[in-house]
């Protein structure tokens, strides 16, 4: 009798541990199941790129439980991975945060299009990676794949023990990489979808409709605050001429670069658009009359010193620019007249001679674009 309640009781514990063991098992798939659901949360609350990667950074934070997480996504232009957003890794020394394809760790998964792990890094010299600290536990990489040859970038795990990725995590982060992908895949589409709609095909730099929408914003926010707020109306000098002479080809190509050379010199807090053919607009939040004269100026003086192909047909020997300027509240608080007035003020740069600056002040008289053509030589009298 003894003999048989002991092995009863042998059985019932040994069946109390399976019975333990598949509720953690079911404990696992469960936690797993919300992870990929909270990943497919993410796209029905915001398609906002950075919302969406605060959301993955919370989730590995808080339900994957590592030490270091990091999101490199890819720019197909240059083949090239750049982080985008992590926790702690600031604490790797000498941390590279850009890959080409194959390059390190993160280039290769990217590369092979499957999940690098090693177990401990200590005992692996293959990538540069880990030539700083830590010194020990396991790292993974795994690469977000909407579909094969289609990758959108890796995310990195690490963990301080060795070997603390299990078999089944690692299949866990595969799904994940999928549900990843395919949210940022919708994300990034929007983005690309609303770059389009607010910047100009051509020089990519924003479009009048949007200017227009932030002016207004500006407009208000420095009434709001009295802060000043200046507009420079920018135009190339007898452009019409040089196309005319030249062709449209290598007008676009001038364009280009005129466009670049504007935004380069500029602050981040600027706002550059096209305005329309030759013209550009530039907003400068926080910047009084004197000090917009001088940025002007520098802009003017950098494209007069910079040398265009062929502008040696232009008929002052080279291509300059002209450019008129208006301030909030010196000349108006209303941002239809700040347009208006640093038009009157461009206008009378080109009267002038052109490859100048001009500041609209209440004296200038409104000079016509009729007036202007007739002031020019006979080899740029078709426009400007």
């Amino acid at each position: 009798m003894a003999d048989s309640l002991k092995n009863q009781s042998a059985g019932l514990q040994q069946r109390y541990l399976e019975i333990e063991a598949s509720n953690q098992d079911l404990k696992k798939r469960l936690s797993d199941l919300n992870s990929l659901y909270l990943i497919s949360l993410t796209l029905s609350k915001t398609l906002d790129l950075n919302e969406i990667l605060k959301s993955f950074k919370r989730l590995f934070q808080k339900k994957i439980k590592v030490d270091h997480f990091g999101i490199f996504l890819l720019d197909e232009s240059i083949s090239t991975l750049s982080l985008y957003t992590s926790f702690g890794l600031s604490r790797v020394t000498n941390l590279q945060t850009s890959f080409k394809f194959g390059e390190d760790i993160f280039g290769k998964a990217l590369d092979i299009e499957e999940i690098v792990y090693v177990p401990d890094i200590a005992a692996t010299s293959e990538f540069q990676f880990f030539s700083g600290e830590p010194k020990t536990g396991s790292f993974i990489v795994v690469p977000i794949l909407l579909r094969k040859n289609h990758p959108l970038g890796v995310f990195s795990l690490y963990r301080s023990q060795i070997s603390a990725f299990s078999k089944a995590e690692r299949s866990l982060f595969k799904k994940i990489g999928l549900e990843i992908a395919k949210v940022l895949d919708k994300s990034l589409l929007f983005q690309h979808t609303k770059e389009l709609s607010i910047t100009d095909d051509l020089t990519g730099l924003y479009n009048r409709r949007y200017f227009n929408q932030r002016l207004e914003r500006e407009v208000q926010r420095a009434k709001r605050y009295r802060r000043p707020l200046s507009i420079l109306m920018v135009d190339i000098d007898y452009f019409k001429n040089y196309n005319d002479i030249n062709g449209h080809l290598l007008g676009d190509e001038v364009l280009k670069k005129v466009a670049l050379l504007l935004e380069s010199n500029l602050r981040k807090a600027d706002i550059v658009a096209r305005y329309g053919g030759e013209e550009f607009v530039i907003l400068l939040p926080e910047i009084d009359k004197s000090h917009a004269d001088q940025v002007a100026e520098k802009l003017r003086r950098t494209i007069e010193l910079r040398n265009f192909p062929k502008e040696q047909y232009q008929p002052n020997k080279n291509l300059t620019i002209s450019i008129g300027l208006s301030t909030l509240p010196d000349d108006s608080t209303n941002s239809r007249e700040l347009i208006e007035f640093a038009d009157r003020a461009l206008y009378r740069a080109k009267a002038e001679g052109r490859n100048r600056v001009v500041a609209y002040h209440s004296s200038l008289i409104q000079i016509s674009q009729n007036n202007i053509l007739h002031m020019e030589p006979k080899s740029a009298a078709a426009g400007e």
